[in-house]
């Protein structure tokens, strides 16, 4: 790997993570924290979600067109600098109607200008290697959330030693963390714009043919069936964002240590990672879909029951889950190459894909506010994890007629 392609990847996963974090990661290892810090509900939040995947939805399809239209590193840089400034209204803990604002806003900024270029980025970088490419970024997205996280749980840390976690010192250390993120994300939108080009920027698409890419991409049966692969896999990744919770409410953690199990876990993703690279890197990617979804559905398994194994049961379905779910994250773009979706299309394909695969940013928040607040206790996350099972099961079936699809002999996309 060249000095060029090195700087490429190595800050196209600082940007990928980084841009998330404000709306996702640290409201991910922070549930509790978060929640107390704001003074707000599982519903609230699950609302906040709502509003930014219906924004999302719009977004994601506008951000496919402009990929194919616009050099990327461009899209990106404006992405992130204009996420790191609704980053900086966090330190002022807003009114909810205004965190509902923010969250439509980060809507736009975050998947209209950044998600599409992103995977479009990646697959143009990797090439014939395609689960190699998308294994670096996934596997250091991980890492990049791990040090976020392990960062948050220091400063949290540092405090606890003269406060109970009351309020005020509890937004105070959140505070630091939310400005340092926002900070961060505001250096990183003017790294990306210096980074070499990912490619030659394309030639202005006409109206007639945007819609005929549309058109084409639409006409795969490929493309309904990782629609469905997508959204399932969202699903359980979505879930996981609870397990924080769960650990606090169900097995008594506290703030410090919910917020360290979840960046234990958060180290889990890039030796995943790592792993489905070693062993996926001469098979076909959809075959591991399979053993992604199988991960989830034993996970969600053992957490319905509640399976006590020596006294670890929230260890193993933990694990088990997010196994699954990172190994589905490596792989569901690396079915593009292997569907033979044309490289000019992928900003296209990748959108409308999206739209449907993401959508549990609009349904999933409330889900899980209700369960989590009106059903509540055991018995609120049991309900919560036969959905994941169900879903982790549609999956499954998905995977395994993909994978049927787009053998050697069946192929039919061609460039």
């Amino acid at each position: 790997m060249n000095y060029k392609r090195a700087l490429q990847i190595t800050f196209l996963i600082l940007a990928a993570e980084i841009i998330y974090a404000l709306p996702f990661v640290l409201v991910r290892i922070f549930r509790p924290t978060f929640l107390s810090a704001f003074d707000i509900t599982n519903k609230d939040i699950g609302f906040c979600y709502t509003l930014y995947g219906i924004t999302g939805m719009i977004s994601y399809f506008l951000g496919g067109l402009i990929a194919d239209k616009y050099p990327t590193k461009y899209l990106m840089g404006i992405a992130l600098f204009l996420t790191s400034i609704g980053g900086f209204t966090w330190v002022m803990y807003p009114s909810l109607s205004t965190l509902y604002m923010l969250y439509i806003y980060w809507g736009f900024t975050t998947i209209m200008l950044f998600w599409s270029p992103l995977i479009k980025a990646t697959r143009l970088w990797g090439g014939d290697k395609q689960i190699f490419a998308f294994g670096l970024l996934e596997g250091g997205r991980g890492l990049v959330a791990a040090v976020i996280g392990t960062i948050g749980v220091y400063i949290i840390s540092s405090i606890s030693a003269v406060d109970n976690f009351s309020k005020v010192v509890i937004q105070n250390a959140m505070n630091q963390v939310y400005l340092i993120t926002s900070i961060l994300t505001m250096l990183m939108a003017f790294v990306v714009l210096f980074l070499p080009d990912f490619s030659k920027p394309s030639r202005v698409m006409s109206k007639s043919s945007i819609r005929r890419n549309i058109g084409k991409a639409l006409g795969y049966p490929v493309v309904w069936i990782l629609m469905i692969i997508i959204l399932t896999s969202y699903v359980g990744y979505r879930v996981a964002d609870i397990f924080t919770q769960y650990a606090s409410e169900i097995y008594g953690y506290n703030s410090k240590e919910s917020a360290e199990l979840g960046t234990y876990f958060s180290y889990l993703r890039p030796v995943i990672c790592v792993l489905v690279f070693f062993f996926a890197k001469n098979s076909n990617p959809s075959k591991w879909l399979i053993i992604g979804f199988s991960m989830m559905t034993l996970g969600s398994l053992l957490f319905i029951f509640n399976i006590d194994f020596l006294n670890i049961s929230l260890l193993i379905p933990l694990v088990s889950s997010l196994i699954g779910a990172y190994t589905l994250r490596v792989l569901y773009f690396t079915v593009l190459d292997q569907a033979k979706i044309p490289i000019t299309m992928t900003g296209t394909v990748v959108g409308i894909v999206s739209v449907i695969g993401f959508s549990p940013d609009v349904f999933l928040g409330p889900i899980e506010g209700y369960y989590l607040d009106e059903v509540g206790g055991a018995v609120g996350y049991q309900y919560l994890f036969i959905f994941f099972l169900v879903s982790s099961l549609i999956g499954l079936l998905a995977s395994i007629v993909f994978n049927n699809s787009v053998k050697p002999k069946k192929r039919t996309l061609t460039s």
